[in-house]
């Protein structure tokens, strides 16, 4: 697999991914690097000539009437750096810092934050030889994930604390172990590390791919559930699509459509029910408002990975430097927002899709889907969990931007971005379960109604799902399936069952 180059084409959220998880090398491109040493040239040429510029010859905050001078720009850089690393546990978690180290590298790489080409080097250093700093999860206000940043730049430096290889070492000796020389910052270079949202944009990255997944699996999953309900398929007919075509909805019915393709339900008589309860019936609405989330989001995330969203911003090509504002991020932060709830909306009809499953006076199949009567349970626990899991998730859902003023007489109102963002991919590992409950009831009651035919993906799924765990006759506790269904949601196991729907 060949690497990433930075600054060559635009990054895009699979390559984030790929170099988060996958481990993708990555490397400056050399017309980067030329545009960088432009932007470079007006930097030093600014301080030489003692221009008033925010963070390189004034200072910063509510200090920017105050001058910075000559013999004091280059020490600043470093103090910038140590004096703004702060934050709270818990620490992120190595994919995440990688996802923000190739975030940083490839918004700097476009030249604005006016730094040399040796701090991305160095960035690309870390990320290739696995030097992963410790970074606190909380400590951003989302008017930049200045604090964090700072956090992550400490063994730039040669200070803070990393990891490497499983073991935590301090930040100057994860560096000399990996052969990676540390950075005497230069004017401009400690703020440069800093002020910019990169945590958001690359945790953003890693939700936004996990979300567009686990959307294709909560289809799939659906298909399985009216498989084993013998749901009645008409709302997702084209022509009803057709008639009022909501955001997100018409992609979301063809998706369901494809993956429910060699089932009998399509055929008159098939279905139990003239209409189905709004949980079955509303599927494509509901899995639609989702995927138009994600559309709101994604634009959000990529403007950050590829934009220059530095304050002050160097534009070489006019020899001028600009104070900004465009390390602030409220569109992303709503954006996010918006995906929690919409996944809190996926959560509730899939919980109410396992109520469903649990009544025979739905399903035409034994309550709690079990062939043993009173006093079985079946697995009507999972209807249970599965509620109680869409409540954490819409306790997730409240939004985080509402929180939008600061207590700084500069810096006065800030988005909440990375906390939105953070919350949407903890609603995302809550969804995670939500579907593995699901996937255990539809199973079961696959199991009892023992269709001749069905879509190829509602047996590929439920065969997945019988590798796992067994099908419950006698009752038994059902917490272990569920941590091991969930676990085989979570490491994608299920995956490959989708392409059935192609086969």
């Amino acid at each position: 697999m060949s690497g990433v180059t930075l600054g060559a084409e635009a990054l895009a959220i699979g390559d984030v991914v790929a170099i988060a998880r996958g481990r993708r090398a990555v490397s400056l491109a050399e017309s980067a690097r030329d545009h960088m040493l432009r932007s470079r040239a007006v930097v030093e040429r600014f301080t030489r000539e003692d221009r008033p510029v925010y963070g390189l010859t004034r200072g910063l905050g509510g200090r920017v009437v105050n001058e910075i001078g000559k013999e004091s720009r280059a020490g600043y850089s470093r103090v910038v750096v140590l004096a703004r690393a702060c934050g709270a546990e818990p620490y992120l978690p190595s994919e995440a810092v990688r996802a923000a180290l190739v975030a940083r590298a490839s918004s700097m790489a476009q030249g604005g934050a006016g730094v040399r080409p040796l701090i991305v080097d160095t960035q690309c250093a870390m990320l290739n030889a696995g030097v992963h700093p410790l970074v606190p999860s909380i400590g951003s206000a989302g008017a930049s994930d200045l604090a964090l940043l700072a956090n992550m730049a400490l063994p730039v430096i040669g200070e803070g604390r990393a990891e490497l290889n499983g073991e935590i070492l301090s930040g100057a000796e994860a560096m000399a172990r990996a052969g990676i020389a540390t950075v005497d910052p230069q004017e401009k270079e400690g703020l440069a590390l800093c002020s910019a949202n990169s945590i958001s944009a690359g945790l953003g990255a890693l939700v936004l791919h996990d979300a567009t997944h686990l959307a294709e699996l909560a289809d799939a999953i659906a298909v399985l559930s009216f498989e084993a309900f013998r749901a009645n398929p008409s709302p997702i007919d084209p022509r009803v699509v057709r008639a009022r075509a909501a955001p997100g909805q018409a992609r979301a019915a063809m998706s369901l459509r494809q993956k429910l393709a060699g089932s009998r339900l399509f055929e008159t008589g098939e279905p139990r029910r003239v209409q189905d309860p709004i949980s079955l019936r509303c599927v494509s609405h509901v899995h639609g408002s989702l995927r138009a989330a994600i559309d709101f989001c994604a634009p959000n995330v990529l403007i950050e990975l590829n934009g220059a969203g530095d304050n002050p911003l160097v534009l070489a090509e006019d020899d001028e430097i600009l104070s900004t504002g465009n390390f602030h991020t409220p569109a992303m932060a709503v954006a996010f927002d918006a995906l929690a709830l919409a996944i809190s909306q996926v959560a509730t009809i899939g919980a109410q899709r396992i109520a469903r499953m649990m009544k025979g006076e739905f399903t035409d199949l034994p309550d709690g889907l079990s062939r043993h009567g009173t006093t079985h349970a079946g697995v009507a626990l999972m209807s249970l969990t599965s509620e109680v899991l869409s409540k954490e998730i819409h306790m997730k859902a409240q939004p985080a931007s509402l929180f939008d003023s600061m207590g700084y007489p500069v810096e006065d109102h800030a988005p909440n971005t990375l906390a939105t963002v953070r919350k949407a991919g903890e609603a995302l590992a809550l969804l995670q379960q939500i579907l593995a409950c699901e996937l255990i009831a539809s199973a079961q009651a696959f199991d009892l109604r023992e269709p001749a035919e069905a879509a190829p993906v509602a047996r590929a799924l439920r065969n997945r799902v019988r590798e796992a765990v067994a099908f419950v006759d006698e009752d038994r506790s059902l917490t272990v399936d569920l941590a091991t269904v969930a676990a085989l949601v979570r490491d994608g196991a299920f995956e490959p069952c989708l392409e059935a729907a192609n086969a």
